[in-house]
């Protein structure tokens, strides 16, 4: 007799129950169940102690999976799920396939077991794809999302589904069908099977390698690429078959395929191999295995109910990409540091602004923008500031200020120009954060390769592209448009005839042109999550 806690529960409220007819058994089950809360399923959205009893209410206590095709459905879209980076537990998988074993022994008291534990199952899966295994919320304080919204009363509809069109054409209905959601589906396949079929060797680290050494990490360092399978590095080291002579030579194929290896992981990509190149070398498939697993995770918290064209900032990696009318552009981006975050949430870009004022915010006001005027009496003007008084905004004589006080009651505003903080435009989805995506007069950052490093607006490092895309087929809106509005000077606001949903997620591990990307994890954000999956 096989035990876990789902079956322990299962035979607790069966009470030994001597056999009879399944649906007396099915309603004994079910109705023990209502009102449990905690039986089963404590704190979820769609919460089986609940829906279990009403499901079962609502078709007169009738097998809802036994005998039908169902069934079927059901292990292939429990199997989808692992797919998706969940494990076998997070559905009770294992002992659903053995208390199926059992009830095809024609007890009653087991078919009805199995199939309300098929039925937690199956509103488990739900569950986990609508609004994700882990709850945000619980774990950051500055989550922002809303939860998608249930309009149809749950039980009702999986029994419309599985009554007529199937319990797949239900899941067919709320998967996700973002192409970067599929494709890291596509890739998280792939590290599982490097995982287990032992992952990758470890590349020695005790000597920086550059072009042109000879070492005997050299051989060690092209299994580690080829095992990655990656397909720019591969692609590479195909063409080369460690030659005769040449086997523990750092030669220019292997230095392209590192180069390749170094821009995927956000490294300088200068082939030259030292700590952080070797650190991230020598991270296991079963770590990378997981960063894929936490972002499908977090795109399941945001990627429901998304319009055909949305903007989307990858924090982590600092990239901004515009989906629209089925192609991707993309374009690097400067996101907030760690000690100023951008925050996690979902809005609407409602308008452009050209030729922006910068009101700068309280908090760098206080650790900023204060000592460096103490320090420099010019600072204000040769950086086209204006000062205001913060109850009323009206214009206040910089010289009139008590700038030793920790709090003097003025505002700054830098006006437009090219020394403005904001760039030449700025592009609004007005927020309690005061966050927003901008162009910048400090384009030379775009060449970091790590570039958290802003007080937690998105820096663009292509603005004006940006702005063409959003504004392509508004009838009053041209290039020749927006050069005149620039070369103006004046601060002018043009609305967007549709609002675009924008979403400022972060993600250690995502696909870009078919290759997987990662990063280190900059907010320190991973382990917990990970840890909440893996409960």
């Amino acid at each position: 007799m096989i035990r876990s806690g789902l079956l322990a529960a299962l035979l607790f409220l069966s009470g030994g129950l001597a056999a009879g007819p399944v649906e007396n058994e099915i309603q004994r089950l079910s109705i023990s169940f209502d009102g449990g809360g905690s039986v089963l399923f404590a704190d979820a959205k769609l919460d089986t102690a609940v829906l279990i009893p009403q499901f079962y209410a609502n078709r007169d206590y009738a097998l809802g999976w036994y005998g039908t095709l169902n069934t079927e459905q059901l292990f292939a879209e429990l199997n989808r799920g692992l797919e998706q980076g969940f494990r076998p537990t997070d559905f009770n998988l294992p002992l659903l396939y053995e208390l199926q074993d059992a009830a095809r022994l024609g007890d009653p008291t087991d078919i009805a077991i199995f199939d309300v534990a098929a039925t937690d199952a199956a509103i488990k899966l739900i569950h986990h794809i609508v609004f994700g295994k882990v709850d945000p919320a619980k774990l950051d304080d500055d989550w922002n999302f809303s939860k998608p919204v249930i309009r149809q009363e749950p039980s009702a509809v999986l029994n419309d589904f599985i009554d007529g069109e199937g319990f797949s054409a239900l899941m067919a209905r709320i998967n996700i069908d973002v192409a970067q959601y599929m494709q890291l589906v596509e890739v998280l396949g792939r590290y599982r099977d490097i995982e287990n079929s032992g992952g990758w060797p470890v590349v020695p680290d005790q000597t920086v390698l550059k072009p042109g050494m000879s070492n005997p990490a050299i051989p060690v360092l092209r299994e580690r690429l080829l095992r990655d399978g990656s397909a720019q590095e591969t692609v590479t080291l195909s063409t080369t078959d460690a030659l005769e002579g040449r086997v523990e030579i750092y030669d220019d194929l292997l230095v392209e395929a590192v180069k390749a290896f170094q821009t995927r992981h956000g490294l300088e990509a200068d082939g030259v191999l030292g700590p952080r190149s070797f650190a991230s070398l020598n991270r296991t498939a079963k770590e990378r295995v997981d960063q894929i697993r936490l972002s499908l995770e977090r795109a399941r918290w945001l990627m429901h109910d998304l319009d055909d064209d949305f903007v989307l900032v990858n924090i982590a990696g600092a990239r901004t990409y515009f989906a629209k009318s089925g192609t991707v552009w993309s374009t690097r981006s400067v996101t907030g540091s760690a000690y100023r975050k951008t925050p996690v949430f979902r809005d609407n870009i409602q308008y452009m602004e050209f030729n922006p004022t910068w009101t700068v915010p309280a908090s760098i006001f206080r650790k900023d923008k204060l000592a460096r005027i103490r320090k420099d009496p010019g600072y204000l003007a040769r950086n086209n500031y204006t000062v205001v008084r913060s109850s009323d905004r009206t214009p206040v004589n910089a010289a009139s200020v008590n700038w030793a006080s920790d709090n003097p009651g003025v505002t700054l505003v830098q006006q437009p120009g090219p020394n403005n903080a904001l760039g030449l435009v700025k592009f609004m989805f007005p927020n309690e954060h005061a966050v927003y995506l901008h162009d910048t007069n400090q384009s030379g950052l775009f060449d970091r390769n790590e570039r958290n490093l802003s007080s937690g607006c998105v820096r663009l490092e292509y603005p004006f592209e940006f702005a063409s895309l959003l504004m392509e087929g508004q009838a009053d809106w041209s290039t020749e448009r927006m050069k005149a509005i620039l070369e103006s000077g004046k601060t002018t606001r043009i609305n967007l005839d549709k609002p675009v949903p924008v979403l400022l997620t972060y993600w250690t591990a995502w696909v870009e042109e078919g290759n997987v990307h990662f990063r280190e994890d900059p907010y320190d954000r991973d382990a917990a999550i990970l840890d909440a999956l893996n409960r």
